[in-house]
């Protein structure tokens, strides 16, 4: 008989897993700081549940493996039946020594795969224990491409360093860019994968506890599709991030120019953009740059709570049982309060 009860946190639990965050993973974590972001991120309120799955050990009642785990449904329950997962914490405890615990701590977290309707799985930012587990499980592991458009105006950047300037663009298709409110935005078709709604960005994004959004409409005759972008302040400077899409990038044409007028609104030395599924040329025609990895001397910073200036791969994992799988920079739990 085993030592572990595999389950679910029911939220009268809930000291016990911020308490496993707190000691096993990271010291005053977010999620263990702020009550609001972790019910924001996990709270199962149908099942009266977390969205963690623990290894509790039948002995001493405590956790000593779990790992997290957000459904697209979490913020649109019409999303349920795509069955979309992303992966969050995925920690055992290395003060634990049982014959058990590695094979505890794999079971969890294949659990994920039997969730309902299960269609995908994905995790970015990914350890390096991690990322060999998905190896020998067969899932592939990519790299997230980062793009950019800074701003012209600007001779000296704090945040970036060496960035190209101008257009990479030399599309004759032009598309505009307009603020919009998401309480108004008109259904807009999704054409990635997993699948998201404008429902889905109002609960992710504009009811998000901590952070502050900002929805971009990019039209060309009509709404083609809607950014989500955050601003993001390091001291004095600032940058633009586009962390999530829902639209057809590829009818997007040249937005270099509408782009320039918001980053001297704001300050901000550029607009970036990370992406995994989409093809380059969709971006270079937008106008944005792809930061080369290989030159050293230009720098894309990733970290920003605390600030770290450098150049940061971000890798996904990904299972899918479709074909061309897509991941923004707010998927997973990436978009998050690191530091409160």
């Amino acid at each position: 008989m085993s030592i572990y009860t595999i389950k679910k946190v029911p939220v009268n639990e809930v000291d016990k897993l911020e308490s496993f965050i707190d000691n096993h993973w990271k010291k005053g974590h977010a999620l263990v700081r702020s009550r609001a972001l972790l019910d924001f991120q996990h709270l199962n309120k149908d099942e009266k549940c977390y969205n963690f799955i623990v290894a509790e050990n039948n002995e001493t009642k405590e956790y000593d493996a779990l790992v997290g785990f957000i459904p697209t449904s979490q913020y649109d329950k019409n999303l349920a039946h795509n069955g979309d997962y992303w992966g969050a914490i995925w920690k055992f405890r290395e003060d634990i020594s049982n014959d058990e615990i590695n094979n505890a701590a794999f079971y969890i977290w294949k659990r994920i795969f039997k969730q309902p309707s299960f269609q995908s799985y994905a995790a970015i930012g990914i350890s390096q224990i991690a990322k060999r587990i998905y190896e020998v499980s067969r899932i592939p592991v990519a790299i997230l491409s980062q793009y950019y458009i800074a701003n012209e105006s600007m001779n000296e950047f704090v945040i970036g360093e060496n960035l190209a300037k101008g257009s990479a663009s030399t599309s004759a298709q032009f598309s505009t860019i307009r603020v919009v409110d998401v309480d108004c935005i008109e259904d807009v078709e999704a054409i990635y994968r997993p699948i998201k709604s404008v429902e889905y960005l109002k609960n992710r994004y504009q009811q998000h506890p901590i952070y502050k959004y900002m929805f971009w409409g990019i039209y060309t005759n009509i709404l083609e599709a809607v950014f989500v972008v955050r601003k993001v302040d390091v001291g004095d400077s600032c940058v633009l991030r586009v962390v999530d899409v829902l639209g057809n990038m590829a009818e997007i044409g040249n937005i270099y120019d509408d782009v320039q007028k918001i980053l001297n609104k704001y300050g901000a030395e550029y607009l970036d953009f990370m992406n995994f599924g989409i093809e380059k040329s969709i971006f270079t025609q937008m106008g944005f740059h792809q930061l080369d990895l290989a030159q050293n001397d230009i720098i894309l910073p990733n970290y920003f709570e605390p600030f770290e200036k450098r150049n940061v791969i971000m890798e996904v994992a990904y299972k899918a049982n479709y074909d061309n799988y897509v991941a923004f920079k707010g998927d997973s739990d990436q978009d998050r309060p690191n530091v409160l």
